[in-house]
């Protein structure tokens, strides 16, 4: 591939400014456009204050631990499209909120900047992954992100669906089931991995860094640390008592809140084996709801935000979580940048075709 070619003909799609717009014009479009919904604006305003200034500070950063990219036209309020990413491990930026006010082309421009940021401004001791995460009912979303995965195939790409939930601290009970037994995860841990990559593949395991010695995130917690803020993460295996098998794990993520709008930045992943016997999973859930709830006690939310297959979705309502909704999680590794790019492109093609640009 002609990198120099690519470059200029990306230069050319891309009238996209980088941080060009200040946070409260950002979030003032966010409403506008009805991103800021009013049932998820109640949901955010207790915390609004503190969500803000975590944004500032991190867009301030030097790291650049979170950036917006904004395409606009100033008074065409159609031409309006933003979205915006954060470091959320060594390697990792997590894409997040693609808002429009409607006109494909801008959606698409910010999609194809970003992209063009994370391949050429960042190398790979700095980004080696990306990911974002969609509701599946979202028919633009699912088109233009669920075909990415049958592009780049599953050795560049992951895709899957989540049952994503709140589960308050106040319903849980104290105790775990004698059986099972927790096991924390210090580092790099060749059972974890084969563990995980069993139930969602190598990428998830790349791209969720559970391959590295720096398991618990010290290393992106100390750029955060250098602005007040924090971002770790605890892993605890579970395994049968009896067989010492593990059957599960948990993998409780920590950060600054609402630096996702739906609280993302602060989930706990609960990985369950495929094959568990359902008469397990009752006890199996109340364990890692009791293991789980210490890394949380001191979350604004008062509540554990978890994602998980659909059975175990149920057991945690049946034990009081609050089902929020569904969400599909992509990852795409760094050599599939390029591909992701081209199809994003393959998009915005087909639509200046049709309107004759």
């Amino acid at each position: 591939m002609n990198t120099t070619l690519d470059r200029q003909q990306r230069a050319k799609v891309l009238p996209v400014r980088l941080n060009g717009k200040t946070l409260s014009g950002l979030f003032e479009k966010y409403e506008e456009i009805g991103f800021l919904y009013p049932e998820k604006k109640a949901l955010l305003e207790p915390h609004f204050q503190q969500i803000r200034e975590n944004w500032e500070t991190l867009l301030n950063s030097e790291e650049q631990l979170l950036w917006m990219l904004t395409t606009d036209k100033q008074r065409i309020a159609k031409d309006f499209a933003s979205i915006t990413a954060w470091k959320q491990s060594s390697y990792c930026f997590f894409a997040q909120h693609l808002v429009s006010s409607g006109n494909p082309m801008m959606s698409l421009k910010v999609l194809l900047a970003a992209q063009d940021k994370a391949q050429f401004h960042h190398d790979n001791s700095e980004i080696r992954c990306c990911q974002n995460w969609f509701r599946p009912n979202n028919r633009y979303a699912y088109r233009v992100f669920a075909s990415i995965y049958a592009k780049l195939g599953d050795e560049k790409s992951f895709l899957l669906l989540f049952h994503y939930l709140h589960l308050p601290l106040k319903n849980i009970k104290k105790e775990p089931s004698e059986k099972f037994l927790v096991e924390e995860v210090l580092g790099k841990d060749a059972e974890l991995i084969t563990f995980v990559r069993a139930q969602y593949g190598d990428v998830f395991v790349r791209g969720e860094e559970l391959d590295q010695e720096d398991i618990q995130l010290d290393k992106i917690d100390a750029l955060y640390r250098k602005y007040k803020l924090s971002r770790r993460r605890r892993i605890l295996k579970i395994r049968d008592a009896q067989t010492k098998k593990i059957v599960a794990c948990v993998v409780a993520n920590r950060g600054p809140l609402g630096l996702n709008f739906s609280f993302l930045e602060n989930r706990a992943y609960y990985i369950v084996d495929k094959h568990i016997a359902e008469s397990q999973r009752k006890p199996l859930v109340q364990t890692m709801n009791t293991v789980a709830k210490s890394f949380y006690t001191t979350i604004e939310l008062q509540a554990i935000p978890i994602v998980t297959d659909a059975a175990t979705s149920l057991e945690l309502q049946a034990q009081n979580a609050v089902f929020q909704r569904k969400y599909m999680q992509t990852i795409w590794m760094r050599d599939g940048f390029s591909d992701w790019y081209d199809h994003i492109h393959s998009f915005l093609q087909r639509i200046e075709k049709r309107l004759g640009n």
